[in-house]
């Protein structure tokens, strides 16, 4: 019997298309598809996302009361995905708004009884970019995401974050492209193996 293909998804939280995260997002794809895996893109940008509303403080009893804008849409192809590409630049020691807004929504879902288990056991890459020359402005992302996949009890595959500024220059940086491809390689392989 065939195996399904793996389904990769891959969240832009900046709304620069063609910008950094962008491109290494793409990169990310490319190296999963390389590997067999199906993939695609949302431009969190391009819906509208609002904050999250006043919620329950019990994580299971919570509804979602804006649930009439496009987050629903959008956690339906989160949760038909089989690993999650979190790319997002650092804006003000954080990610960016339209990241945010759709982490802080996932809290009315994540578990609640009806949507628990489709959460989990997925796989969950992260991309930032940002334009501070010290390397640790990654872990302003990285290290949030990776208590995100932990608390959706999913595999954290891997990061790679580019000290770059200047729109679209991560495509002079081959060792990040690379670093990128192989992420995504890795989350087939890694996912495949679970």
């Amino acid at each position: 019997m065939e195996q399904a293909r793996l389904q990769i998804l891959a969240l832009i939280g900046s709304p620069r298309k063609g910008g950094n995260t962008d491109i290494m997002a793409d990169e990310v794809l490319a190296g999963g598809d390389a590997s067999g895996a199906a993939t695609s893109k949302i431009y969190l940008d391009d819906y509208c996302v609002r904050p999250i509303a006043d919620v329950a403080d019990n994580s299971r009893e919570r509804d979602d009361p804006r649930s009439d804008d496009d987050f629903p849409a959008l956690l339906d192809r989160f949760l038909a995905a089989d690993v999650i590409v979190w790319s997002t630049p650092v804006y003000w020691q954080g990610p960016s708004a339209q990241m945010k807004c759709f982490l802080d929504r996932m809290s009315s879902y994540f578990n609640h009884p009806d949507y628990r288990e489709r959460f989990q056991g997925k796989g969950h890459a992260v991309l930032c970019a940002f334009g501070r020359s010290e390397p640790q402005h990654g872990d302003w992302i990285t290290e949030p995401m990776k208590l995100t996949a932990e608390v959706l009890h999913g595999t954290y595959v891997g990061d790679v974050c580019a000290s770059v500024y200047k729109r679209g220059k991560v495509s002079d940086m081959p060792e990040i492209i690379a670093a990128c491809r192989e992420l995504g390689a890795e989350a087939v392989r890694m996912m495949r193996r679970s």
